[in-house]
């Protein structure tokens, strides 16, 4: 395959990953998160809910976010195994922030 095939290839793929919000798969980091910092099982349903809460604003913003910072974030919200919307908004919002030069 040319070079530049590759290349556009690469292109298209990049571009049709950032076009939707992910589907993280949120349920194992909260139970992890949850078991570690304590026995109360109501912990692991509120984290779940601020996931859920996180992906909602998420996609309410998405397509007002660059490609680029939806592609660097969503990588960067997953660096560790466990994928969260909650980091996922909050790379996205301080991107924004740095490019307007601070919080609104």
């Amino acid at each position: 395959m040319p070079v530049t095939a590759v290349a556009l290839f690469g292109a298209t793929l990049a571009v049709t990953v950032t076009d939707h919000v992910p589907n993280f798969d949120i349920r194992p980091s909260c139970h992890a998160a949850t078991s570690l910092m304590t026995l109360d099982p109501k912990r692991e349903a509120r984290c779940i809910d601020d996931e859920a809460t996180a992906r909602t604003e998420v996609t309410k913003q998405w397509a007002s976010f660059s490609a680029t910072e939806r592609q660097r974030c969503t990588a960067e919200a997953q660096l560790n195994g466990m994928p969260s919307y909650v980091d996922l908004l909050e790379c996205l919002t301080l991107g924004r922030e740095a490019k307007a030069g601070g919080p609104n």
